[in-house]
């Protein structure tokens, strides 16, 4: 038996579940092949920041934030007694959204889930896992990267993709990079059961032992290490203040404690010669969770052990085959960044397959290129953390204390930033469509290509736009039908008048056409 869809997805956790909704809103039609019958019923990741959670924003349909999210109130350091020695209160909201936020994972997976389905383009085969691929186009050009250093975290990538943010654009240019659609192909995933499901384009999704990532020889060089830890997540028991996120500076037992009301998770370190399995114990559990809360308490809904990586695959594409999420990367636990990353991939990579399933295969060039670096930063960023972090060294613990206490007297530093450092992303500002009420931007525009007229109607500067575009028109009160007039009384969507911002569905910016 076969099935046939634009694009075949392969695993359903978020990152598959959001590619899935976010395709499914560009009317693409998609296939989800996923082992699990629902989402994984226990916590995974704990924490988003505001760039992962404006990308989550951009689903049409999404459960609201209050269904799964809880802002983070404050986050830092603390020491063994568990008093503060720094700790950053979150006040900013970057984008319109929280700067971290503690999630529920599996009600977000359901959320997103939901939402797939609801777009009536997004199909899932559950009970089953993708065993073998056959690409039938695999030896297009632009597709393969040398060998070599460039999938270790660090690598740097050279510039010369016409798609990235801040591209100028030549006139007679609608701004959307072009290239001639490759005719023919096709990519066959095999099922378990000896069903196949073909696509255009088929996206591992599949995980760090990504199935899809072997099938297409795509290495996944770097390191697991080998330092054991011990999570434990757990409802019920008193938590004191707003929900909080801190590493704890102890040589005896390096930890990481995140609380909010009704919930914890506690992460430590395993000393050499502690037996993984007997730290897992309910008993032995209960005791560590003891220094924190009342154990009575608490249920217990998970204690495991798990080692870490520091991975990332040669190549994100081969022929029809794409990688995101754990099957592209896998990072340390230590920035908190890991779901981040994969829902970064997933909004950088949908719009692309929706283009090029209308014949604009250009963009996929570039998803690569987007995103390697900055799960490559990120990626260093957490074993820098996690070297300070694990430290068991009595004297570089004592030092760590005293200059957190410093800088903690400092003024200035109690509140967290306003916003993150300019990425060239469009903000997120609350406008006035037709005078109507504060509506935050990104939900006018929703997830496609947004064309913004500084005081000008944009097809009166663009000689073409694209039929599916969203037009916006700032400060001018009436232009033409097919154009929104919007207003920004916060004053952030400056431009030079008679010019037209053009901006990707990921929200970064195309290009300026004068």
């Amino acid at each position: 038996m076969s099935d046939r869809a634009d694009v075949v997805i392969a695993g359903m956790g978020p990152v598959g579940a959001l590619l899935a909704a976010l395709l499914g809103s560009r009317e693409v039609d998609t296939i989800v092949v996923e082992p699990q019958d629902g989402p994984y019923p226990k916590p995974r990741a704990a924490v988003l920041d505001s760039e992962a959670l404006r990308g989550l924003g951009l689903v049409a349909g999404l459960a609201s934030f209050t269904e799964w999210g809880t802002p983070v109130a404050r986050n830092g350091v603390v020491g063994p007694d568990g008093r503060p020695l720094l700790m950053i209160e979150q006040t900013g909201r970057a984008y319109g959204f929280p700067a971290l936020a503690r999630i529920d994972q599996p009600a977000l997976e359901g959320a997103l889930r939901a939402a797939a389905a609801a777009t009536g383009h997004v199909r899932v085969l559950t009970g089953r896992r993708v065993t073998a691929v056959e690409d039938g186009d695999d030896d297009r050009p632009g597709t393969t990267m040398e060998d070599g250093d460039d999938d270790r975290p660090g690598t740097t990538m050279e510039d010369g993709d016409d798609d990235r943010p801040g591209t100028t654009m030549e006139d007679g240019d609608d701004g959307r990079p072009v290239t001639a659609a490759r005719n023919g192909g096709g990519v066959t995933a095999v099922l378990d059961d000896g069903r196949r499901v073909t696509g255009q384009w088929l996206v591992g999704c599949d995980g760090v032992g990504s199935t899809v990532r072997e099938a297409a020889g795509i290495g996944f060089s770097g390191t697991t290490y080998p330092q054991p830890w011990l999570v434990v997540d757990a409802r019920g028991g008193d938590v004191e203040g707003g929900p909080s996120v801190a590493f704890v500076a102890d040589a005896a037992r390096p930890c990481v404690v995140m609380s909010q009301p009704g919930r914890w998770r506690w992460e430590w370190m395993l000393l050499p010669g502690e037996d993984p399995q007997a730290m897992t114990a309910d008993e032995r559990v209960r005791r560590l969770v003891g220094a924190w809360t009342d154990p009575d308490g608490l249920t217990i809904e998970r204690a495991t052990v798990f080692t870490f990586h520091a991975r990332m695959a040669g190549r994100w594409r081969a022929g029809r085959i794409l990688l995101a999420g754990d099957a592209a990367h896998a990072m340390p636990p230590f920035a908190g960044a890991g779901l981040g990353m994969g829902i970064r991939d997933a909004v950088s990579l949908a719009w692309r397959l929706a283009d090029a399933i209308g014949g604009d295969t250009g963009p996929l060039d570039g998803y690569e290129a987007d995103r390697r670096p900055d799960v490559a930063r990120t990626t260093a960023l957490s074993l820098r953390i996690g070297r300070i972090v694990q430290s068991r060294s009595r004297t570089v613990v004592r030092l760590i204390r005293g200059l957190l206490r410093t800088v903690a007297a400092m003024p200035g530093v109690e509140r967290a930033g306003r916003r993150p450092p300019a990425r060239r992303a469009l903000p997120n500002p609350r406008v006035r469509v037709a005078g109507g009420p504060p509506t935050p931007l990104d939900q006018v525009i929703g997830y496609r290509w947004a064309y913004l007229g500084h005081g000008c109607d944009p097809r009166e500067v663009m000689p073409a736009v694209p039929d599916d575009a969203v037009l916006l028109a700032l400060d001018l009160p009436d232009p033409r039908p097919g154009c929104l007039p919007i207003t920004d009384p916060d004053g952030l969507l400056s431009g030079r008048q008679g010019t037209v911002t053009v901006v990707r569905p990921d929200r970064f910016l195309q290009g300026a056409r004068r």
